[in-house]
């Protein structure tokens, strides 16, 4: 600590504070205008001065100087007042005065700190200014005769969401904030907006509804992608007003702060449907829930409980996910169920659990005292043990404190924004390195110290040439690992020279990767959706996971492998046991079930062995499968299909019985998010008819005499945690695993498939993938904000491609691939290599996965629609 005197008064610091956050931890107020605990400070108002010795004579901004030992630190004299009197008058000169009618009236920063400084009346003169207002830019309306030049919304942009959308232009009185053009071209995550002390960037989706005070306040978990924010939802008369996020963070990207209006959604559904002469009819809620399960009661009974099969939701909470598996164990007696992170996550998990074994915990209990509400009953002894996958997951906190991180296979930003936000954070220091392997350039190939431009598909084959460099090299394994020489003689005839060849990356640059994984103290490896989307993305984490047996470093905060666990709860729907070979904390079952992808192909082929009726918890398999084809014939062939969702997707126009679910704000519950932290979702709205899953699932399972738990979700989560020793000691904002377990990891190193081969001789290959402002196929209903930044999809195509098939920007295309055709406006970017296309998978048209057999890669033909 340090000892210093502020206003006579003795006190103590931290070390590295500055005086105006001592100031803040001591209750001092320091007035300010440009300062933001979510920013580094630039001392630019200079309304925070305070007088220092020893020191320089002229006041000094506490948001920019750190505290000394002996120093002392006058905040409040007449010559401070004086000062900061006359540059408020500065900063009012011209501020136009219609606090009436700005939407920041309220939590205006300016209009607290007139008051609070005691600004009489502005006795200054300047030459009046035209203001450029920006009304018609989307989502973010602009007044530049309200901005302070603060700087806040720049600093964001740049240095927190890494966009670099808008700056200063001129300087002096005239300085005025711009996008260099009109309209804004920028990822509309909003930040700038609640980052701003005035009403200069207002947020288009809560102008004139509301005043500040008029609304309820709750703090929840973003029920978008797994990035695990939390925001403040603004509710008034029942209706929400706005997502606001001003605390100590403030980023936040578009769907989260855009994608409210999903809930008020014109397509909701709003009562049960059943299937009658062939037509889904509106019916009661007694009427649904009893042919339900008096159908499944039917089938069981008469093929027995394996005839009726589950597939869990990453949308919905862990409660609902966890009472939904125990509704198919002990109500139902089978293991048949899945949830459609099988397609992407799992196979993470599947690979990472092969080189570092399953999960296992040991060494906790109860714990004695009444735990508080949504945290664990169990706790840790001090004999406590764990090893496994689980623990060798990275936490978003500690990436800033890695030293070099490989990101492969992952568009970040567009699959889990929060992670390039921690990236962005890394980059603040020195000694940081990053290295982005992808088949096209992405928004962190600007910050990149070696991009490596592979070829699609072929990622997996690049970190075998960084392994066998690493080899070449002599680098010993960093953790413990047996099978060594097994894995060395399974890469004896791949050489870094067919690494090259395959990947289109040249051997220097691979030897670069390597060398640079080597030296680091705390290597991290980031891997997304799109790698683990590929056929094989099982061994393309296998590969990752052998690559960290050699240089990772788990006791050093920030090392480890941080896969993308793309919607809120994907991680949480894996944990709490929706799987046919896991239970809840990856406690294996004694007679696995059948998996998602196994199910739709017995289906398919019309199998004896394949399920007679299917109970969808939310998710619609005819838009997230890679094989549309497929899967719409294997639904077809069911006998009975229940889907719980809140609209009416394509899966659920086939079903039998839907029943309508709330989301978002509409229940309670939790979700893990894709570094293991709890989130907490308080019910803030009206579920307006509709029902939680959770209720749903609880009268099927009494209709039927299943003995399961019921009541609030509180009670559901303490059984559920309970079954969890994976979570002992978990709470909100809390996270898991226990970082302690990390440095006693151990591992066998897994041998993984060489051979990429795309099928195919169509001339171009196309990419499935994410787009910035959409989240699945949730975001993807009017009047839902991020639909005014991306209304549809396109296909990206490079500019010389195009100008040799003779298209040009919004010409209509064909695109055709062995499974079948769709046709999609173009959209030209050189960030795609020649040969190389890309369709985002959120929208219904056009469908992507109608291209696609297996994987989110596959060659295609494009032609003049």
């Amino acid at each position: 600590m340090v000892n210093l005197t502020i206003d006579g008064r003795a006190v103590q610091a931290k070390k590295g504070q500055t005086i105006l956050e001592a100031c803040d931890d001591l209750g001092i107020f320091v007035p300010r205008l440009c300062y933001h605990p979510a920013l580094k400070p630039i001392g630019a108002c200079r309304i925070c001065v305070v007088e220092v010795k020893p020191g320089p004579p002229r006041p000094l901004p506490a948001c920019a100087t750190y505290v000394a030992e002996g120093q002392e630190v006058v905040t409040a004299s007449p010559k401070l007042d004086a000062i900061r009197m006359e540059l408020m008058k500065l900063v009012l000169i011209n501020h136009a005065l219609e606090c009436p009618i700005c939407d920041k009236g309220g939590e205006c920063e300016l209009q607290d700190l007139t008051h609070a400084i005691g600004v009489p009346e502005v006795d200054l003169e300047a030459v009046k200014l035209a203001p450029n207002h920006d009304y018609i830019s989307q989502l973010v309306e602009r007044h530049p005769d309200r901005c302070v030049t603060c700087g806040r919304c720049i600093r964001i942009c740049r240095d927190r969401v890494g966009a670099m959308a808008i700056n200063f232009t001129l300087r002096g009185y005239f300085t005025e904030l711009t996008s260099g053009a009109i309209p804004l071209d920028c990822e509309f995550c909003g930040s700038c907006i609640d980052i701003c002390p005035v009403g200069a960037l207002i947020n288009k989706q809560f102008k004139y509804r509301s005043r500040a005070w008029e609304v309820a306040k709750t703090e929840m978990a973003c029920p978008f992608c797994g990035g695990g924010c939390t925001y403040e939802l603004h509710v008034k008369d029942g209706k929400v007003m706005r997502v606001f996020n001003g605390g100590d963070k403030v980023v936040l990207c578009g769907r989260g702060r855009f994608g409210w209006p999903v809930v008020e959604a014109p397509d909701r559904l709003k009562t049960p449907l059943i299937r009658e002469n062939g037509n889904l009819q509106e019916a009661t809620w007694d009427e649904a829930l009893d042919l339900v399960a008096a159908k499944f009661k039917e089938i069981a009974e008469a093929a027995g409980p394996g005839a009726i099969y589950g597939v869990g939701s990453p949308r919905a909470t862990n409660e609902a996910n966890y009472l939904f598996q125990k509704f198919f164990r002990k109500g139902l007696g089978t293991d048949n169920l899945d949830n459609p992170a099988r397609y992407t996550y799992m196979r993470a998990l599947q690979g990472l659990a092969a080189v570092f074994g399953p999960a296992q915990v040991a060494g906790v209990e109860l714990d004695p005292s009444r735990p508080p509400a949504y945290t664990s009953p169990l706790v840790l002894t001090k004999d406590a043990q764990g090893k496994g996958f689980p623990f060798v997951l990275g936490k978003f906190a500690d990436l800033p404190k890695a030293d070099v991180v490989l990101a492969v296979g992952a568009d970040i930003t567009p699959e889990l924004p929060p992670l390039g936000w921690a990236l962005l954070e890394a980059r603040e220091r020195d000694a940081f390195k990053l290295i982005v392997a992808n088949n096209r350039q992405t928004k962190f190939d600007r910050y990149a110290d070696l991009s490596l431009r592979c070829q699609p598909g072929t990622e997996r084959l690049l970190v075998a040439g960084i392994i066998k460099a690493l080899l070449a090299a002599e680098v010993a394994p960093a953790i413990t690992a047996a099978g060594l020489d097994e894995f060395k003689e399974s890469l004896k005839k791949f050489t870094l020279k067919d690494a090259a060849k395959k990947t289109g990356v040249e051997e220097a640059a691979i030897k670069e990767a390597a060398d640079l994984l080597a030296r680091s103290q705390a290597p991290a490896i980031i891997f997304g959706t799109e790698l683990l989307a590929q056929d094989k993305g099982v061994d393309n984490a296998a590969a990752l996971a052998d690559l960290f047996l050699l240089v990772g470093k788990p006791g050093a905060p920030g090392s480890a492998l941080y896969p993308v666990a793309e919607k809120n709860n994907t991680r949480g729907a894996c944990e709490v046991g929706v799987l046919p070979d896991f239970g809840p904390g990856f406690a294996p079952v004694e007679k696995p079930g059948a998996s998602l992808p196994e199910v739709l192909a017995l289906l398919e082929k019309g199998d004896a062995a394949a399920p007679l009726a299917l109970y969808l918890l939310g998710g619609d398999l005819l838009r997230f499968a890679p094989n549309r084809k497929q899967v719409e014939k294997a639904l077809k062939k069911a006998r009975f299909i229940v889907v719980q969702d809140a609209f009416l997707t394509e899966t659920a126009k086939l079903a039998h019985v839907v029943l309508p679910v709330a989301v978002h704000a509409e229940q309670e519950g939790t979700f893990i998010s894709s570094d293991g932290v709890l989130g907490f979702l308080p019910k803030a709205l009206s579920a307006n008819g509709v029902k939680p899953d959770c209720l749903i699932i609880n009268q099927i399972a009494h209709r039927m005499d299943f003995a399961l738990p019921h009541g609030s979700p509180q009670i559901i989560f303490k059984d559920l945690a309970q079954a969890m020793p994976l979570w002992a000691g978990l709470a909100p904002k809390g996270s898991e695993p226990r970082a302690e377990f990390a440095k006693d990891l151990s591992g066998q190193f897994t041998a993984f498939d060489l051979d990429v081969t795309l099928p195919g001789r169509r001339p171009f290959t196309l990419v499935v993938g994410k787009s910035l402002q959409h989240s699945g196929s949730f975001t993807t209903h009017h009047p839902c904000g991020t639909l005014t930044a991306t209304p549809g999809a396109e296909l990206g195509m490079n500019p010389t491609d195009a100008q040799g098939l003779g298209l040009t920007e919004g010409d209509t295309v064909k695109v055709t691939s062995s499974q079948g055709e769709i046709t999609a406006p173009v959209t030209l970017s050189f960030d795609l290599p020649p040969g190389l296309v890309f369709l985002p998978e959120h929208f219904a048209e056009p469908a992507a996965n109608v291209l696609t057999l297996n994987s989110n890669l596959v060659r295609v033909t494009i032609s003049k629609g």
